[in-house]
């Protein structure tokens, strides 16, 4: 028994428990930041997607207006087009 009347073997524990609760604060620290960060990144990405859905929607518009009013240059370039694939895919 040492002055204070605790033993050494309840010290050490008690130190244990104290460097348990410390790493057990520092796991919840790090768990809280990356679930922040993991809504971060998924708040970017629906950012991104939706930027990118709305551009294809506007490339979409103008190609079916460009179609509609030039029908027969559609028709031209449409098959340019394909002739022009169907060479290089068939060597």
């Amino acid at each position: 028994m040492n002055k204070n009347g605790t033993t050494t073997t309840e010290q050490g524990a008690s130190a244990i428990e104290g460097r348990i609760e410390g790493i057990k604060e520092s796991v919840k620290g790090l768990v809280d930041k990356g679930e922040r960060r993991v809504d971060e990144i998924r708040t970017r990405v629906v950012e991104v997607k939706d930027e990118a859905v709305t551009r294809g929607n506007q490339v979409l518009d103008q190609a079916v207006t460009f179609i509609r009013a030039n029908p027969m240059k559609s028709v031209g370039i449409a098959f340019g087009i394909g002739y022009v694939g169907m060479r290089l895919f068939r060597r």
